[in-house]
């Protein structure tokens, strides 16, 4: 399952919120840096996802390779599309569990 869109998340606090925040508290660079590698890779994740797929298509496509061999790469072809795609999700998935896990702000030092 996909994890939420960054949209759904509470945004890392902008230097005017920041000035109302309670003595001693600042804003965590750390869930910034976060919350925008998230947004970040959210965007971009498709394009690991379906690195596979423009392979897969010809292969499916078209009699110009047939076979065992075929057969057999083609097997190979689509485990590893499947790897591909759950690591993508996996990856999304523990980016959004420490940003979930990562407090807005911090008490200053």
């Amino acid at each position: 399952m996909t994890p939420p869109p960054p949209g759904t998340l509470q945004p890392p606090i902008d230097p005017v919120t920041a000035r109302q925040l309670p003595p001693g508290e600042v804003p965590n660079p750390e869930y910034e840096r976060l919350y925008h590698a998230y947004r970040d890779a959210y965007g971009s994740i498709d394009r690991l996802r379906e690195a596979l797929d423009p392979p897969a298509r010809t292969l499916a496509g078209t009699d110009a390779w047939l076979g065992p061999e075929a057969r057999s790469w083609g097997g190979r072809l689509e485990d590893n599309r499947r790897i591909l795609q759950q690591a993508a999700d996996r990856i999304l998935s523990d980016m959004h569990a420490t940003l979930v896990a990562t407090s807005r702000t911090i008490q200053r030092v």
